[in-house]
């Protein structure tokens, strides 16, 4: 378990070094099959951050809205949908033998992105900000979150520009996709009016 920590300490250091444009992040990954299978590990460490954040938005409500079964499903669903996506995008690219860089990068800069997700709800939780930054903030996370996918895409497939930032929209819109779907299912129907 430490040896995980430690790749997921310097996995996230990895991470930081690309989003910051810094060279030397390359030797912090492991793009090997026994590292994709441990960047999966990200899920683990990112579940703190993501049970943070769902409590915040919970007390934002007001306890109005219940957080369950349709966000554990979203989150873990999500796991599943970004390989299979990218998959689909380096498939179309002709870029087959860059995917795996591709999914362990991705999976690592998950704990960063719920990091700031979670930054940003704790700041709400605190009183330091208010509904309406809260807003804001969230909005402008958006963003960021598809910046951040942009620049991973960009720097694992080693594609031009555009074509990366083509590819990073197709796990994108999947897991759009895939929350949209979740909601549907779990939403209960109307009954009929007689």
């Amino acid at each position: 378990m430490i040896r995980l920590v430690a790749e997921a300490w310097l996995a996230v250091q990895g991470c930081w070094r690309i989003l910051t444009f810094k060279d030397g992040w390359e030797e912090n990954f492991d793009t090997s099959m026994g590292g994709l299978w441990h960047s999966f590990s990200a899920a683990i460490f990112a579940l703190p951050l993501v049970a943070l954040i769902l409590l915040s938005a919970w007390h934002g409500s007001g306890g109005e809205r219940g957080y369950g079964l349709e966000d554990f499903l979203v989150y873990s669903l999500s796991w599943v949908i970004f390989p299979l996506a990218a998959s689909l995008a380096v498939s179309i690219l002709g870029l087959r033998g860059r995917w795996a860089a591709w999914v362990v990068l991705h999976n690592w800069s998950s704990i960063l992105l719920f990091a700031v997700q979670a930054g940003i709800w704790t700041l709400f939780l605190a009183g330091l900000i208010n509904l309406q930054l809260l807003g804001i903030l969230v909005g402008l996370y958006g963003y960021l979150r598809i910046l951040v996918h942009w620049r991973i895409a960009y720097i694992a497939l080693g594609a031009p520009t555009i074509t990366s930032a083509a590819a990073a929209a197709i796990p994108i819109l999947a897991a759009k996709i895939m929350v949209i779907l979740i909601s549907l299912a779990m939403t209960p129907a109307i009954p009929d009016a007689l």
